[in-house]
Protein backbone atom coordinates (compact mmCIF):
# COMPACT_ATOMS: atom_id res chain seq x y z
CA UNK A 1 0.00 0.00 0.00
CA UNK A 2 1.27 3.44 -0.88
CA UNK A 3 0.30 5.93 1.79
CA UNK A 4 -2.81 6.42 3.88
CA UNK A 5 -4.37 7.80 7.05
CA UNK A 6 -3.27 5.88 10.15
CA UNK A 7 -4.57 5.96 13.70
CA UNK A 8 -3.16 4.31 16.80
CA UNK A 9 -2.44 3.03 19.18
CA UNK A 10 0.29 1.41 17.05
CA UNK A 11 1.03 0.04 13.61
CA UNK A 12 3.55 -0.77 10.89
CA UNK A 13 4.42 1.24 7.79
CA UNK A 14 6.34 -0.37 4.92
CA UNK A 15 7.45 0.81 1.52
CA UNK A 16 5.41 -0.65 -1.37
CA UNK A 17 6.33 -4.32 -2.08
CA UNK A 18 8.49 -4.55 1.08
CA UNK A 19 10.63 -6.65 1.61
CA UNK A 20 10.95 -6.88 -2.19
CA UNK A 21 12.34 -3.95 -4.22
CA UNK A 22 10.01 -0.93 -4.24
CA UNK A 23 8.63 0.71 -7.41
CA UNK A 24 10.16 3.56 -9.37
CA UNK A 25 8.43 6.97 -9.43
CA UNK A 26 6.63 6.37 -6.12
CA UNK A 27 5.25 9.26 -4.11
CA UNK A 28 3.56 7.92 -0.98
CA UNK A 29 2.37 9.87 2.06
CA UNK A 30 1.27 8.39 5.36
CA UNK A 31 -0.33 10.58 8.03
CA UNK A 32 -0.43 9.29 11.61
CA UNK A 33 -3.03 10.97 13.83
CA UNK A 34 -3.71 10.47 17.51
CA UNK A 35 -7.49 10.45 17.94
CA UNK A 36 -7.12 11.94 21.42
CA UNK A 37 -5.24 15.21 20.94
CA UNK A 38 -3.93 14.98 24.50
CA UNK A 39 -1.88 12.03 23.22
CA UNK A 40 0.80 14.24 21.81
CA UNK A 41 3.72 11.88 21.36
CA UNK A 42 4.09 9.67 18.29
CA UNK A 43 7.17 7.45 18.27
CA UNK A 44 8.69 5.91 15.13
CA UNK A 45 11.15 3.03 15.31
CA UNK A 46 13.03 1.94 12.18
CA UNK A 47 13.28 -1.84 11.92
CA UNK A 48 14.69 -2.01 8.37
CA UNK A 49 15.85 0.77 6.04
CA UNK A 50 17.52 0.55 2.62
CA UNK A 51 16.86 3.30 0.04
CA UNK A 52 18.87 4.27 -3.04
CA UNK A 53 21.24 6.79 -1.45
CA UNK A 54 20.74 10.36 -2.65
CA UNK A 55 17.88 9.54 -5.04
CA UNK A 56 15.10 7.90 -3.03
CA UNK A 57 14.01 9.57 0.22
CA UNK A 58 11.78 9.21 3.23
CA UNK A 59 10.96 12.54 4.84
CA UNK A 60 9.37 12.61 8.31
CA UNK A 61 7.70 15.66 9.86
CA UNK A 62 5.19 17.03 12.35
CA UNK A 63 1.70 18.08 11.31
CA UNK A 64 -1.10 16.92 9.03
CA UNK A 65 0.29 17.74 5.59
CA UNK A 66 3.68 17.24 3.99
CA UNK A 67 5.61 20.43 4.64
CA UNK A 68 3.44 21.38 7.65
CA UNK A 69 5.22 22.73 10.68
CA UNK A 70 8.68 21.22 10.60
CA UNK A 71 10.56 18.43 8.92
CA UNK A 72 12.13 16.22 11.56
CA UNK A 73 14.26 14.00 9.28
CA UNK A 74 15.15 13.68 5.59
CA UNK A 75 16.45 10.12 5.14
CA UNK A 76 18.19 8.25 2.31
CA UNK A 77 20.61 5.32 2.10
CA UNK A 78 20.79 2.91 5.04
CA UNK A 79 21.35 5.15 8.07
CA UNK A 80 18.42 6.01 10.36
CA UNK A 81 17.96 7.45 13.84
CA UNK A 82 17.15 4.95 16.58
CA UNK A 83 13.91 6.72 17.46
CA UNK A 84 11.91 9.62 16.01
CA UNK A 85 9.47 11.42 18.33
CA UNK A 86 6.84 13.94 17.24
CA UNK A 87 6.07 17.18 19.01
CA UNK A 88 2.38 17.17 18.06
CA UNK A 89 -0.52 14.71 17.79
CA UNK A 90 0.12 14.27 14.06
CA UNK A 91 3.11 13.10 12.03
CA UNK A 92 3.64 12.52 8.32
CA UNK A 93 5.99 10.36 6.27
CA UNK A 94 6.60 11.04 2.58
CA UNK A 95 8.38 8.41 0.45
CA UNK A 96 9.66 9.52 -2.97
CA UNK A 97 11.61 7.51 -5.52
CA UNK A 98 13.22 8.40 -8.82
CA UNK A 99 12.80 6.66 -12.19
CA UNK A 100 15.77 4.29 -11.91
CA UNK A 101 16.83 1.37 -9.71
CA UNK A 102 15.28 0.87 -6.29
CA UNK A 103 16.29 -0.95 -3.12
CA UNK A 104 14.54 -3.15 -0.56
CA UNK A 105 12.78 -0.25 1.16
CA UNK A 106 11.80 0.21 4.77
CA UNK A 107 9.78 -1.05 7.70
CA UNK A 108 8.82 1.42 10.42
CA UNK A 109 6.69 0.82 13.50
CA UNK A 110 4.73 3.63 15.13
CA UNK A 111 3.26 4.00 18.58
CA UNK A 112 1.03 6.75 19.88
CA UNK A 113 2.06 7.37 23.48
CA UNK A 114 -0.22 9.20 25.86
CA UNK A 115 2.77 10.66 27.62
CA UNK A 116 3.91 10.05 31.16
CA UNK A 117 5.57 11.63 34.15
CA UNK A 118 7.90 8.82 35.16
CA UNK A 119 8.01 6.94 38.44
CA UNK A 120 8.40 9.41 41.34
CA UNK A 121 9.33 6.61 43.73
CA UNK A 122 8.07 5.71 47.19
CA UNK A 123 9.03 7.75 50.27
CA UNK A 124 11.29 6.08 52.84
CA UNK A 125 9.06 4.70 55.61
CA UNK A 126 6.03 5.20 53.36
CA UNK A 127 3.85 3.40 50.87
CA UNK A 128 2.11 4.32 47.64
CA UNK A 129 -1.17 3.34 46.02
CA UNK A 130 -1.47 3.58 42.25
CA UNK A 131 0.76 2.17 39.55
CA UNK A 132 0.12 4.43 36.53
CA UNK A 133 2.37 7.29 35.49
CA UNK A 134 0.42 8.50 32.42
CA UNK A 135 -1.45 11.79 31.99
CA UNK A 136 -4.34 11.97 34.45
CA UNK A 137 -3.10 9.11 36.65
CA UNK A 138 -3.07 9.79 40.40
CA UNK A 139 -0.81 8.37 43.10
CA UNK A 140 -1.70 8.28 46.81
CA UNK A 141 0.90 8.28 49.58
CA UNK A 142 0.83 7.47 53.29
CA UNK A 143 3.42 6.81 55.95
CA UNK A 144 4.02 3.79 58.12
CA UNK A 145 2.80 4.04 61.75
CA UNK A 146 4.80 6.52 63.90
CA UNK A 147 5.75 8.60 60.80
CA UNK A 148 4.09 11.79 59.58
CA UNK A 149 3.51 12.69 55.92
CA UNK A 150 5.21 15.91 54.79
CA UNK A 151 3.85 17.17 51.48
CA UNK A 152 0.82 16.31 49.37
CA UNK A 153 -1.10 13.10 50.07
CA UNK A 154 -1.77 12.61 46.34
CA UNK A 155 -0.20 13.82 43.11
CA UNK A 156 -1.48 13.76 39.51
CA UNK A 157 0.43 13.36 36.25
CA UNK A 158 -0.23 16.52 34.22
CA UNK A 159 -0.21 17.00 30.44
CA UNK A 160 3.17 18.76 30.62
CA UNK A 161 4.65 15.41 31.79
CA UNK A 162 5.22 16.78 35.31
CA UNK A 163 3.67 15.65 38.58
CA UNK A 164 1.33 18.17 40.24
CA UNK A 165 3.64 18.22 43.30
CA UNK A 166 6.88 16.67 44.51
CA UNK A 167 6.85 13.22 46.08
CA UNK A 168 6.08 13.64 49.79
CA UNK A 169 8.36 12.38 52.54
CA UNK A 170 7.74 10.65 55.86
Amino acid sequence: MCGGQLKGPSGVITSPNYPVQYDNNANCTWIITATDTSKVVIKLTFEDFDLERGYDTLTVGDGELVGDQKTIFHLSGTTTPDLVVSTSHQMWLNFKTDDTSGSLGFKVTFEIDQGSCGDPGIPAYGKREGTGFRHGDRLYFECLPAFELVGKKNITCQKNNQWSAKKPSC
